[in-house]
């Protein structure tokens, strides 16, 4: 019983270690977005974010699906303490990883200047993405340590990294404004510079906190690296399927409506995800925590289920409710007057589609937890071929719209499609009830915000309205039983 409940309780340490220091690190990408939408024309903050986009989808595939090989295996070797074959493997990662991302970017160089001409459409863009191959490269080196240092288990370290990057990135970027250098090219150096400098030090601490492990000689070994193989392709096949998904919004823009719009996207998406960005860290809690429940106490996922049914939607409601209520305000203070009359009705959209998105992402996670492997699969392949099938047709009609209407439409399908395979093993009651009172409160709060014609003018009104307003979703979370402390008693209770 004690080891059952050190497993409930690491996974409580490690979780909110991971979700707080991944909100840190989140704000300064924010800060970095904002000081961009500032400081940058619309076309040139396209531009930005149109390479950003494009070299990242390139690069999505470097690790040819070897860094999950990396996760699987390292923590049981260095639970058998077989330290030499732990590092090894870690090594054959990285050059994987390191090899093609130097290829890649030989290509993008070579085809840089027609990148620019024929789809950036931008003389000198070539430039830029010269400077994202430098962040390219250093990623991959990034994204290794954060595969080693999750196999170590150390959720500390793994998240400070986005920390570092982030707040690194921002720290150059503000340089280089003050400096009166604020363009893209500028940007993208201290992208750059914030990776490089991020890479250095968790290098150094690799080496400095794990000589055991750094200290093993390398060697070549076609039966460790047979071992990562068979575990790559399957990874590699996610990767490939679920990065056409993230990045063709940005690729398809580019191509058909030009880098205005993907500007104005690059502004609408971050404000209308907050409730994605601050909600996916929980993904950390559920997968082990339903993962330990089914061996003895799958009833207890049932009720973990039902409850994220009615929480996360909840939620969702609670920051998409708040952008449709003040979009200028927020199209104004935050990004400045030439976002204004942009970005208000694309923003106010996406944020309803991302109302569902969380509970989507929520249950493909318990599907995993349940060892349903194969039927999630099946429906990340069919969920994000219908994605790409509607982003290409609906952008090339009507922008930046096409994707807000794809984003609506799949997130909706993929809840249903979740919550219909999950019944035979988690029966799962879709609360209409509490969706209608839900629902209902929104209504109140915005016909009264229309009556009384709320408009904050000014951070300091911003912030009172936003106090006010979650002072409302708290008392209406309170008397709708949202959430339920009884039924977190049970689920990490040492005996229960």
């Amino acid at each position: 019983m004690t080891k059952v409940y050190s497993l409930q309780e690491r996974i409580v340490k490690g979780g909110v270690t991971t979700i707080v220091l991944t909100i840190f690190g989140s704000i300064f990408a924010y800060l970095i977005r904002i000081l961009y939408s500032r400081t940058l024309s619309i076309e040139d903050y396209g531009l930005f974010y149109a390479v950003f986009g494009f070299v990242t989808l390139v690069m999505a595939y470097v690790d040819l699906g070897f860094g999950y090989s990396i996760v699987y295996l390292l923590p049981k070797y260095l639970k058998l303490k077989d330290y030499s074959k732990a590092w090894n493997i870690f090594i054959y990662g990285q050059i994987i990883s390191l090899g093609m991302s130097a290829i890649i970017s030989f290509f993008l160089i070579l085809g840089a200047p027609f990148l620019a001409k024929y789809y950036f459409r931008v003389p000198g863009s070539e430039n830029v993405i010269y400077m994202f191959c430098f962040y390219g490269i250093t990623y991959s080196i990034i994204s290794g340590l954060v595969q080693i240092y999750s196999g170590f288990q150390k959720e500390k370290y793994y998240s400070l990294i986005t920390v570092f990057r982030w707040s690194f990135t921002f720290v150059f970027s503000i340089m280089f404004f003050f400096f009166d250098s604020s363009n893209v090219l500028f940007y993208s150096i201290a992208w750059s510079i914030g990776h490089i400098l991020t890479a250095v030090i968790f290098i150094w601490l690799l080496y400095y906190k794990h000589a055991y492990l750094t200290d093993n000689k390398i060697y070549w070994s076609k039966d460790l690296f047979k071992q990562m193989y068979v575990l790559a392709l399957p990874s590699l096949l996610t990767t490939l399927i679920g990065s056409l998904v993230v990045f063709t919004d940005s690729l398809f823009l580019t191509l058909f409506r030009g880098l205005k719009e993907v500007g104005i996207y690059n502004v609408v998406y971050p404000v209308a995800s907050i409730s994605v960005v601050l909600l996916n860290p929980i993904n950390i809690f559920v997968l082990p925590l339903v993962s330990h429940l089914m061996v003895d106490k799958k009833e207890k996922i049932k009720l973990l289920v039902n409850k994220i049914m009615e929480v996360v939607p909840f939620i969702g409601v609670y920051f998409a409710l708040f952008i449709i209520l003040f979009p200028s305000s927020v199209a104004t203070l935050l990004f400045g007057q030439k976002w204004l009359g942009l970005i208000e009705v694309p923003m106010s959209l996406l944020a309803v589609a991302f109302v569902i998105l969380p509970l989507a992402s929520l249950l493909e996670v318990v599907l995993l937890g349940v060892g349903m492997v194969k039927e999630r699969l099946k429906m990340v392949i069919l969920i994000n071929f219908a994605n790409l099938a509607l982003n290409g047709l609906l952008i090339w009609q009507y922008g930046i719209f096409g994707v807000v209407f794809t984003k609506i439409i799949v997130t909706m399908l993929s809840v249903v499609l979740f919550i219909h395979i999950l019944k035979p093993v988690v029966f799962i009651k879709v609360p209409i009830l509490f969706y209608s009172k839900i629902l209902f409160v929104s209504l109140i709060i915005f016909i009264s915000c229309k009556i009384l014609g709320l408009y904050p003018r000014n951070i300091l009104e911003y912030i009172s309205m936003g106090l006010v307003y979650s002072i409302f979703f708290i008392i209406a979370g309170y008397y709708l039983k949202v959430f339920d402390y009884n039924l977190l008693k049970q689920l990490f209770n040492r005996t229960s």
